[in-house]
């Protein structure tokens, strides 16, 4: 599994600290569907969604200038997209643009 994402793997992060971004607040990632939460070493951290836009698995990571990469990737752990250079106030709005928001929700 790994293997097939490790050259986006950076440096280490206390994956439990983002896991706070990304719940705040925790309606928006509850419509996400996380059906598992996967740490990778301390480098990653994989969740399982079940959105609107996409329903496989999710890479976070931490890269050298303290920016965020999301990267999309499918049931074999392929990569089908990346977002790079993300600030840690914006992660939890770009995760949700990229798995469940519908610009017709009212909040």
């Amino acid at each position: 599994m790994k293997e097939k994402f490790k050259k986006l793997l950076q440096r280490e992060f206390n994956y439990e600290e983002t896991l706070k971004v990304l719940k705040s607040p925790i309606q928006i990632y509850w419509t996400w569907g996380v059906e598992r939460i996967i740490p990778v070493d301390e480098t990653g951290l994989i969740l399982k969604v079940n959105g609107h836009h996409h329903k496989d698995f999710v890479l976070i990571t931490l890269g050298w200038n303290d920016t965020y990469t999301i990267s999309l990737l499918d049931g074999e752990f392929n990569v089908l997209k990346s977002i790079t250079d993300i600030y840690w106030d914006v992660l939890q709005f770009t995760l949700d643009r990229e798995i469940e928001y519908i610009d017709s929700y009212n909040f």
